[in-house]
């Protein structure tokens, strides 16, 4: 969820996807637009795949076409949901960046949702191995009314090796007020001060309309803005570090709330 800029692209392989649903009209079923580029046939990029759609609400799945994550790409993923839309995003699988050998890579999403829609992203595990070296930016912007859960999973070094270097960067703000914002560096010499002996991040963040009522205490960090939580758990592996349970309230917070004009 950020905006890169024309002049990082050209310092690498560039490989941007655009999506953006609206909801139907008269019956029909929502609109869901596409676009995939590349600055050359040999560029890996991220293709939408649709495996669902009604009059209003669509679901996604991101299919890497060829090997992501290698030295020198650029991947820019640009989402938007127009006003009374609905989105659930899905990736089949994680990404692993890979060593590059003293070059560098970047990772950049930016999500807009709409006044009154609602976007959902599972994302599966982000690897940085031993000698990469990626900027990861996550960038979003909302509306009044909107609601979004997004899941991401950062695992610092593939089995039995030291992880590579990544600059994560987070800024996530309403049209008043900034919700969050994060800026980290981790490398095989700043992950242990920062994150102790875990070597697995993983983080889901609901935003809401209004507080949300239950949902699970453990791990939850309840943000300055009213209906804004973050729940983040650090463990030496994946599977100590699962927040499923939160997953499973946050999808549920955005995705079973009627959109406006709609019924349930």
């Amino acid at each position: 969820m950020s905006t890169t800029t024309e002049a990082a692209g050209a310092l690498g392989r560039l490989g941007r996807t655009r999506v953006r649903v609206s909801p139907g009209v008269g019956g029909a079923r929502c609109r869901v637009r596409t676009s995939v580029t590349g600055t050359d046939p040999t560029v890996p990029t991220v293709r939408p795949v649709l495996t669902h759609h009604d009059a209003r609400s669509a679901r996604l799945s991101l299919v890497p076409e060829g090997a992501l994550l290698l030295a020198g790409d650029r991947i820019e993923l640009d989402v938007t949901v127009d006003p009374g839309a609905s989105l659930e995003i899905v990736e089949p699988g994680g990404t692993v960046a890979y060593d590059m050998r003293g070059q560098d890579a970047s990772w950049h999403v930016d999500v807009r949702v709409a006044a009154g829609a609602a976007l959902t992203w599972a994302g599966e595990p982000f690897v940085v191995a031993a000698g990469a070296d990626v900027a990861r930016r996550t960038g979003g912007r909302f509306s009044e009314g909107a609601r979004l859960a997004v899941r991401e999973t950062l695992v610092l070094g593939r089995a039995h090796e030291p992880p590579g270097r990544v600059s994560l960067r987070t800024d996530v703000r309403s049209d008043v007020r900034r919700v969050l914002a994060e800026d980290l560096a981790l490398d095989a010499s700043t992950a242990p001060s920062l994150l102790g002996p875990a070597r697995v991040m993983e983080s889901v963040l609901l935003v809401l309309p209004e507080p949300l009522a239950g949902g699970p205490d453990e791990d939850r960090f309840d943000l300055a803005a009213p209906g804004a939580i973050l729940w983040r758990r650090l463990a030496a592996a994946a599977h100590e570090a699962s927040t499923a349970t939160a997953w499973q309230h946050a999808r549920s917070a955005v995705l079973e709330a009627p959109l406006p004009g709609e019924e349930r």
